[in-house]
């Protein structure tokens, strides 16, 4: 007998009304004959899918696709303009930073005011208060008011809350993200936890490593539709390839002459950027004497399509484009991989393999391809990129375009620390 599902979303639509000024909503309220003055705007259009008890669910997708308005749906904090929700189970929901918090109760105060509306009585409450306590971990602050917290501290208290109140579903919604290491690492070790006793844990999140990792299931959604269902590693592959077409539409829309193929586009091209198939970091550190230009970066897979998530065990090419200004002999080419708080995890440049690179005049151009497999651990990475040489003894920077850009590792299974040695485990009853 197939089990019922603790959450039915069916044929889901929320339509907003769109006005331009203040004024005009007044207008429409008032009007005699009732003028619309607002443009009808729908964040989802006939969403449906199903939940079962104890599945850990991802839902992905670019900003503005929907994610947020859903899950606030599904929580009862909006209402669907179309449609039915049907939910079978107490939520705990954690959906904006300090939701339902009171800015000027203490910790303690809001800990028993949101476990109440979530159904707790105050003997239940009084029982998991040291729970919530010491998962918090805030200290002294749990009896301060919250508006003295940090970002940090309002996340921990709230988090700690919507998961010791021994919920039937869990849903969040990138709340994480706020979290140190530590923390993040406690709340996802109470996700497995939660897996093992059956809880059903609905989730937001753009990190698709945390999707493929946790989740046995993940819903895409793009404007407002249901884009893909099925399991984590295929709807992260199906994200994966709407990304690369929206690139690929942005780098047509460009200054690259319209109609040109893809090989066009990825190519040496006159020294035109890879511009719009790759996410670049906008504060990254660019720096050089000028002598030579990166003009594009990026990574590809090798069937030549521009990735951004990228599988474990996978090969991959790191390349960038570079365009000499001036007379170059045997310049070095280098990248390097970071991870996001700034640690040297691995790298290379060509002086190292010992290429001899060769000569270069002004205008020439080059493509520089570093062939990697992918051995790092799930998780966000800094890409970064160099083009130096030595004068007169001396070695210059012509140009580095350092924390050039993030990407993400996915994996479908966890490990410890940066690198996957990819260990066999064996075992033998004695």
């Amino acid at each position: 007998m197939q089990e019922k599902p603790i959450i039915q979303v069916k044929h889901i639509t929320k339509t907003y009304k769109l006005y331009e000024k203040h004024s005009e909503r007044v207008k429409e309220a008032f009007h005699p004959f009732r003028r619309k003055y607002h443009k009808s705007f729908n964040a989802l259009t006939d969403v449906s899918f199903e939940v079962n008890p104890g599945d850990t669910v991802g839902i992905v997708g670019r900003n503005g696709s929907g994610k947020s308005t859903i899950l606030q749906i599904i929580c009862g904090i909006s209402q669907p303009t179309v449609g039915e929700i049907i939910v079978d189970g107490r939520i705990s929901a954690l959906l904006e930073l300090g939701a339902g918090f009171n800015p000027e109760f203490t910790g303690r105060e809001n800990v028993y005011l949101n476990a109440s509306i979530l159904g707790l009585e105050r003997k239940e409450i009084d029982a998991c208060f040291k729970q919530i306590s010491d998962f918090a971990d805030i200290g002294e602050f749990i009896d301060q008011p919250v508006k003295s917290y940090s970002s940090g501290m309002y996340v921990r208290l709230a988090f700690a809350v919507a998961i010791n109140v021994n919920p039937d579903i869990l849903v969040v919604d990138e709340a994480l993200s706020v979290g140190d290491t530590l923390f993040q690492a406690k709340c996802y070790a109470k996700f497995q936890e939660f897996q093992k006793k059956g809880v059903t844990i609905l989730f937001v999140t753009h990190a698709l490593d945390l999707i493929t990792r946790y989740c046995n299931k993940a819903y895409l959604l793009d404007h407002g539709h249901l884009h893909a269902s099925g399991s984590a590693k295929e709807v992260a592959d199906e994200y994966n390839r709407m990304q690369f077409k929206a690139s690929c539409k942005i780098a047509n829309n460009s200054s690259l002459a319209k109609g040109s193929d893809l090989t066009a586009i990825i190519g040496v091209d006159q020294g035109q950027e890879w511009r719009g198939l790759f996410r670049v970091n906008p504060n990254e550190n660019r720096y050089g004497n000028g002598l030579a230009k990166i003009v594009g970066a990026g990574i590809f897979s090798l069937d030549d399509k521009p990735v951004q998530s990228l599988w474990k065990g996978q090969d991959y090419d790191f390349r960038m484009k570079v365009m000499f200004n001036a007379k170059i002999e045997d310049p070095v080419f280098a990248y390097t991989i970071k991870d996001i708080k700034g640690f040297d995890i691995s790298g290379t440049n060509t002086m190292f393999q010992k290429i001899d690179t060769g000569k270069f005049k002004a205008n020439d151009q080059v493509l520089v391809s570093f062939r990697q497999n992918m051995i790092l651990s799930a998780g966000s990475y800094l890409i970064s990129f160099g083009c130096a040489g030595y004068e007169n003894g001396e070695y210059v920077i012509y140009e580095r375009r350092y924390d050039y850009m993030v990407f993400d590792v996915l994996s479908d299974r966890a490990n410890v620390g940066f690198l996957d040695l990819e260990s066999e485990i064996t075992m033998q009853r004695l």
